[in-house]
C-alpha cells in the first residue's frame, strides 16, 4: 500500500464513527411507533444507505411516517457528534510523510467541512468532493474518483479508494483503481478488495 499516491477516503463510518448517532436516531424513530429493532439489523441496512435502511423498516413495520420522524431526530450539521476513529491522524500523517495525497469522496453534503474541523483533520485533505457537487453522481458512480485522479496526477495503479461500505468500494472498482475495505464488526461484510483492515493500526503497518 505504501506505493500508492492518491488515498481517496470515504467519510462516514471510515474516518469518523457516525453510526452510533444515526442508528440511535433510527431506533428512536422506530420505537416511537411501538416497534423495536436490534442494532445489528439497523447496521446491516445502514451499511447500504440511510435511505435503504428507512425503506427496509418502513416496509417491515408499515410505517409511512418513519422517514419524517427519523429526519426530525437526525440533525446533520454543527451539532452532529464527531467521533474520530482511533489511529486516523497517525495514518493521515504517515501518508503525507510518504508523499501521498489525502482526498475525500463522500455522499454527505457540505456539513462535512464543519465536521472535519471539529475532528481536527481538515488540514490533511487536499480536496473534498461532496454529494452536492453538480458535476458528479453519487457512489457507486466513478466520476468523482476519475476527476480526482486527473486533478491530482494519479493513475488506476497508484490510487486507492478507502471505505467501509460496498458502495465505496464499488466506486473504486468502477473507476478501475485499488480498494481498501474497513470492516465494520457489528455487521461484517466481505466484498472483494485489494486490502481489508479492521482498524487503523493495521493500515499503519501496511504503510511501513
Amino acid at each position: 500500500m505504501k506505493s500508492m499516491k492518491l488515498f481517496i477516503w470515504d467519510f462516514d463510518g471510515t474516518l469518523v464513527d457516525s453510526y452510533p448517532y444515526s442508528s440511535s436516531c433510527m431506533l428512536r424513530a422506530i420505537r416511537d411507533f411501538g416497534f423495536d429493532a436490534t442494532y445489528a439489523e439497523i447496521m446491516e441496512h445502514m451499511l447500504d444507505t440511510i435511505s435503504a435502511c428507512l425503506k427496509h423498516f418502513t416496509e417491515k413495520f408499515q410505517i409511512p411516517e418513519l422517514s419524517d420522524r427519523f429526519w426530525s431526530y437526525y440533525k446533520v450539521g454543527p451539532d452532529e457528534p464527531v467521533i474520530l476513529f482511533e489511529g486516523v491522524k497517525a495514518v493521515l500523517e504517515r501518508i503525507e510523510e510518504l508523499g501521498g495525497v489525502n482526498l475525500i469522496f463522500t455522499n454527505r453534503n457540505e456539513s462535512i467541512f464543519s465536521m472535519l474541523e471539529k475532528a481536527g483533520i481538515a488540514g490533511y485533505f487536499r480536496e473534498v468532493v461532496t454529494a452536492v457537487h453538480p458535476n458528479f453522481a453519487w457512489k457507486p458512480a466513478p466520476d468523482a474518483i476519475e476527476y480526482l485522479m486527473r486533478a491530482h496526477g494519479g493513475t488506476v495503479d497508484d490510487t486507492v479508494m478507502i471505505g467501509d461500505r460496498i458502495c465505496d468500494l464499488s466506486s473504486g472498482w468502477n473507476a478501475g483503481c485499488k480498494t481498501c475495505h474497513l470492516l465494520t464488526p457489528v455487521a461484517p461484510q466481505y466484498p472483494p478488495c485489494d486490502w481489508r483492515i479492521e482498524n487503523f493500526e493495521q493500515m499503519l503497518e501496511l504503510l511501513k
